[in-house]
C-alpha cells in the first residue's frame, strides 16, 4: 500500500441488491404518475434517503399506512414476511417487490426445510429488517442468534437448518453452525452469505492487515457497515467509522490509510471521504501550508469561488460583446451565483446537521441568511435595468430556490426532466453572465451578445456536468437531476467532449477570422484546458470536493486572466 495515497476498496459501495432496489424506485418515480412509497427506509443511509425524498420517494413506517395510498408501494431489498406481503397487497392497489434476489434465495431455502419439519436457526441481527423477513418463512419454528455463544444456549433439535443473514461474517456463521450441529440429531448448514459480502469482507481483511488506519463509510443504522467495522477492529488498531467526510479526525502524514464502505453507501460519499482524508494527510505533511489550504477550502465551500468564476465568465463575455467591464454587471453575476450556491449548500447540509451540535445548525442558518442577502443585492442591481432584466433575474433566482423543493411545490413534472439541474444552471449563468452585461452598456441584445451567450451556456453546462460527475452536489440551482446521474459516465463524458470540442473549433474559426480576438483567443484557451481536464476524467481519476471545483472553475479564471492580460499589454 503506497504511503502517499489513500487506497479505496474496489468492493466498497452499493451491492447489486441495493442498487437494484434503488434503480427500481427511481424508475417508478420517473415513469409513474402517482407517488412512490417504500415499506420502511429503502436503505440505511440518511443522505441517500434525502436524495430519494427529493424525487418523491418516501418511506412508510408501517403496513397500516399503505391503506388509502394511491401510489406505488415498493418492498425494499431487505424483504418482508409472506404474511406482511399478503396483507400489503390486500391494502395497496399496486405493490412492486424489490427484494434482493439473494435474500429471496434465503426465503426459499428456509421455506423448503420448514415445510419438511426442520427448525430454522438464523445467524444474524435480531430485529434487523432482513432477519424479521426471514423468520416469516420458518412457520413459527425460527430462532435468531448473533453468534456461537447464543447458539450454544439454544434447545436441542431433532432436525435443524441453519442459515445466515446475507451480510453475516463467515467466521461467525460457521462457528455458530458448529454449535448448532452439536445440539441437533440432524443439521443442514445452508451457507446463505451473499457473494458480494464475501468479496467485500475478503478485500477488507487484506486492506486492514496492511493499513495503519481503516476508514469505514456508512450509515450508523447499517448492520453490514457495523459488521465491517467489527471485522477491521480485529486486524487494525485504528478504525474510523464515519457517515460523512466532516467526521474525519486528523490523519498522520505517513499513515497507510484504507477506505471501505457498507453496501448502502453511494460512491460519491466514499469519494468525498477519501478526498478529505488525502487533504488531512497533506496538511499533516506540510504544516506550514495547512492554514492556507484550510482557508482555500472555506473559500471554495462557501460559494465565493463559484461567484468569482461567474465574475470571470461575465468579464470575458463583456470582451466578446465589445462593452466596457461594468462593475455593476460583475457584481450582479457574483451576487446571483454566490446566493444560490450558498443557500442550496446550506440546505443540503441540513440533514446531516440534525445530529450535530446546535453550533453547526447556526452556522448553516447564517450561511443561508448571507445567501438571501446576496440574492436581494442581485435584484437591486438588476432593478435600474428595467423589467427585461429584473424579471428574468427574479425568475432564475426563484427557480434556483424552488428546485430542491419541487416535490413540495408540486412542480416536479416540470423540473425533473433528465439533466434538468445542469441545463437550468447553464441558462441561469448564461443570462446573468452574458445577457445582462449587454444591457448595462447598450440596453439591447446585439449579435455579439448572442455569440457570448452561445459560449457561456454550453461552457457552464459542461462545468455543471463535470461537478456532478465529481459528486459535488452543492452546486448552483442544486438538485439530484444532474446529466451524469440521468445518463451515466460514458454518455456525460461524450457530450461534454463534443460540446467543448465544438466550442473550441468555433472559437478557433473566430480567431482566425480576426473577430474579437481579445475574447475569442482566451475563450479558446479555456476550452482547450477543459478538453485536457475531460481527458483526465476519462481515465477515471476524477477529483472530488474542493479540488474538483478548483479545477473545473479554473477554465473561467484562465479565460479572464488571458483576456485581461491581452488588453493590458496590447
Amino acid at each position: 500500500m503506497p504511503e502517499s495515497d489513500i487506497i479505496i476498496a474496489k468492493t466498497a459501495g452499493f451491492c447489486p441488491g441495493v442498487k437494484k432496489a434503488i434503480d427500481c424506485a427511481l424508475d417508478l418515480a420517473r415513469d409513474a404518475r402517482t407517488p412512490v412509497y417504500t415499506l420502511g427506509p429503502l436503505i440505511h443511509n440518511p443522505q441517500v434517503i434525502e436524495t430519494l425524498e427529493s424525487k418523491n420517494i418516501r418511506a412508510l413506517a408501517s403496513i397500516d399506512e399503505a391503506a388509502g395510498q394511491t401510489g406505488v408501494i415498493v418492498i425494499r431489498a431487505h424483504g418482508i414476511t409472506p404474511q406482511d406481503e399478503a396483507r400489503l397487497r390486500a391494502l395497496a392497489p399496486r405493490v412492486v417487490d424489490a427484494t434482493c434476489p439473494l435474500v429471496k434465495r434465503v426465503h426459499n431455502v428456509i421455506s423448503k426445510y420448514a415445510q419438511a419439519g426442520y427448525d430454522t436457526v438464523i445467524v444474524g441481527d435480531k430485529g434487523h429488517a432482513e432477519v424479521t423477513g426471514l423468520l416469516g418463512y420458518a412457520k413459527g419454528r425460527g430462532h435468531v442468534v448473533s453468534g456461537p455463544d447464543e447458539a450454544e444456549r439454544l434447545p436441542a433439535f431433532d432436525k435443524a437448518n441453519i442459515v445466515a443473514q446475507t451480510t453475516q461474517e463467515e467466521e461467525i456463521f460457521f462457528a455458530a453452525a458448529e454449535a448448532v450441529k452439536k445440539k441437533s440429531r440432524e443439521c443442514v448448514v445452508s451457507d446463505t452469505i451473499c457473494q458480494p459480502t464475501r468479496e467485500r469482507q475478503k478485500e477488507t481483511r487484506e486492506l486492514a492487515r496492511n493499513a495503519d488506519a481503516v476508514i469505514i463509510v456508512g450509515g450508523r443504522q447499517s448492520a453490514n457497515t457495523a459488521r465491517l467495522a467489527q471485522l477491521c477492529r480485529r486486524l487494525c488498531a485504528n478504525v474510523i467509522a464515519v457517515e460523512t467526510e466532516d467526521e474525519l479526525p486528523p490523519l498522520p502524514a505517513g499513515a497507510r490509510v484504507a477506505v471501505t464502505a457498507g453496501a448502502s453507501t453511494p460512491g460519491w460519499m466514499i469519494e468525498r471521504v477519501a478526498e478529505r482524508a488525502r487533504a488531512l494527510k497533506i496538511s499533516a505533511a506540510r504544516p506550514s501550508g495547512r492554514h492556507l489550504r484550510g482557508l482555500w477550502g472555506v473559500f471554495v465551500g462557501s460559494g465565493a469561488y463559484a461567484g468569482l468564476a461567474a465574475v470571470c465568465l461575465a468579464y470575458v463575455c463583456m470582451k466578446m460583446e465589445g462593452v466596457r467591464a461594468d462593475a455593476r454587471a460583475l457584481a450582479l453575476a457574483w451576487s446571483f451565483v454566490f446566493s444560490l450556491t450558498i443557500i442550496n449548500r446550506a440546505r443540503e447540509a441540513a440533514v446531516s446537521d440534525r445530529e450535530k451540535p446546535p453550533a453547526f445548525r447556526r452556522r448553516r442558518l447564517r450561511a443561508a441568511s448571507a445567501g438571501i442577502a446576496a440574492g436581494v443585492l442581485a435584484m437591486a442591481l438588476a432593478w435600474p435595468m428595467g423589467p427585461a432584466v429584473l424579471f428574468p433575474v427574479v425568475f432564475f433566482w426563484l427557480l434556483g430556490l424552488a428546485y430542491p423543493f419541487r416535490q413540495t411545490l408540486n412542480i416536479r413534472r416540470v423540473m425533473d426532466f433528465p439533466g434538468s439541474k445542469d441545463f437550468v444552471t447553464a441558462l441561469g449563468w448564461g443570462f446573468v453572465c452574458a445577457y445582462v452585461p449587454a444591457f448595462y452598456e447598450r440596453s439591447h441584445f446585439s449579435a455579439a451578445a448572442l455569440l457570448a451567450v452561445a459560449y457561456a451556456v454550453p461552457a457552464v453546462f459542461v462545468r455543471s456536468a463535470a461537478l456532478g460527475m465529481s459528486a459535488v452536489h452543492g452546486d448552483l440551482i442544486v438538485g439530484k437531476e444532474s446529466f451524469y446521474k440521468a445518463h451515466g459516465r460514458r454518455a456525460t463524458l461524450l457530450l461534454m467532449f463534443a460540446m467543448t470540442a465544438a466550442m473550441a473549433l468555433w472559437l478557433g474559426w473566430l480567431s482566425a477570422a480576426g473577430w474579437r480576438r481579445e475574447a475569442a483567443l482566451p475563450m479558446l484557451a479555456a476550452s482547450l484546458y477543459t478538453l485536457a481536464l475531460l481527458a483526465f476524467y476519462y481515465t477515471g481519476r476524477i477529483p472530488a470536493g474542493a479540488l474538483s471545483e478548483t479545477a473545473v472553475e479554473a477554465q473561467f479564471l484562465l479565460a479572464a486572466a488571458l483576456a485581461f492580460a491581452r488588453g493590458f499589454f496590447y
